[in-house]
């Protein structure tokens, strides 16, 4: 033994009372491997908190701000984010590596200004895999190749995303195997454009009867028909007994819907051309247009006949991103967030066990 220095950890509280722990840790003199420092097990290396006060600290913050994980253990802020992200880190290195057959690609909007980060979503368990910043080709292909390992490139069957053209680019160079699914929301969001469009020229063209029906029904107008209840629905039926062309654009937006009940392919594609079809005679550009940019992309939209994925999964995601960056006042480090996100998503704690695992007595073993 080379020499003995007394270190102090703190611990959790005893009665409410603050707790210390004082020992003497040695160094070693080894012939081979020079001066080593020994190692206690309940405390990390150059840590200055016990494992399991950093494990009630990291399990806090999941559920409250940093700053008031902060203020109910008396300790610094910078203490407790440490110790958060310490925490992250080593249940993350302990989970296993999964192999995602379904992905999601998306999009979300960070700050003010066309800020986005590319999401990367397993649509199967619902949980974030990266995060990276802009939404260029760049970025999903730097999360693709860095995120996933080849063993779980090759496992992936199907990528679901939207019609961005760089997200395209990047899975069919990264998985060139897999197929891609566009996302049902963005389709008919496009859709909803259209009908939008409609409903603009014919607020000017229509003159005076229908700017007095139609003025301020703009967002009641893109709402579901299912959706709308008691006297709303009343309005809806005012607005297209004034004027017929809106209300058969509003008609073929809602059948857009039966895109996604069919279970095969030329099933999808006889549907839509008899969509496309049904146009002829009904003076509605805009409908058109839609037309001609869903055959373009209608491999995508009759891939779900076979790779049935979770839509509403990278939507949901997105909402937690929001959630988890709003209740931690601002998130700058981009590694930090991602294990934040990938607890939120991954949902460990459901009981009473599973919270057990995170909170256990660590025994205070003698090095005699």
């Amino acid at each position: 033994m080379r020499d003995a220095k007394e270190r102090t950890w703190e611990d959790l509280p005893w009665a409410e009372h603050p707790v210390t722990l004082v020992y003497a840790q040695r160094r070693v003199r080894c012939r081979a491997c020079g001066i080593r420092t020994e190692r206690v097990g309940f405390a990390a290396d150059h840590a200055r908190i016990t494992r399991r006060l950093r494990q009630v600290i990291g399990l806090d913050c999941q559920s409250m701000p940093t700053s008031h994980a902060a203020v109910r253990h008396d300790i610094s802020w910078g203490k407790a984010r440490r110790a958060e992200r310490a925490f992250l880190e080593e249940w993350d290195a302990a989970r296993p590596k999964r192999r995602p057959r379904h992905l999601g690609a998306d999009e979300i909007q960070r700050g003010k200004g066309q800020r986005f980060w590319t999401v990367l979503t397993d649509l199967v368990r619902g949980e974030v895999i990266g995060l990276a910043q802009d939404r260029t080709t760049v970025a999903l292909t730097r999360l693709l190749t860095d995120r996933l390992d080849a063993r779980q490139r090759t496992a992936v069957e199907a990528v679901c995303t939207d019609m961005h053209r760089p997200y395209l680019n990047a899975v069919a160079t990264v998985l060139p195997k897999a197929e891609i699914v566009f996302d049902k929301f963005h389709v008919l969001q496009h859709a909803s454009a259209a009908l939008d469009d409609v409903r603009r020229q014919e607020f000017f063209r229509a003159g005076a009867v229908m700017r007095a029906v139609g003025r301020g029904k703009r967002w009641l107008l893109l709402r579901r028909w299912a959706t709308v209840r008691g006297s709303k629905r009343q309005e809806l039926q005012e607005l297209f007994a004034a004027n017929h062309r809106l209300f058969k654009a509003y008609v073929l937006r809602e059948q857009l819907d039966r895109l996604w009940t069919y279970k095969t392919r030329p099933g999808v594609l006889n549907f839509l051309l008899g969509w496309i079809k049904a146009l002829r005679w009904q003076r509605l550009p805009e409908m058109e247009r839609l037309g001609d940019f869903l055959l373009t992309h209608i491999d995508g939209i009759a891939a779900y006949c076979d790779h049935a994925v979770r839509f509403g999964v990278v939507e949901s995601v997105n909402a937690t991103i929001k959630g988890v960056i709003r209740r931690a006042r601002g998130m700058r480090d981009e590694v930090f967030l991602v294990l934040k996100l990938k607890w939120a998503t991954a949902r460990p704690i459901r009981n009473a066990r599973d919270y057990a695992r995170f909170i256990h007595a660590e025994p205070l073993h003698s090095n005699r």
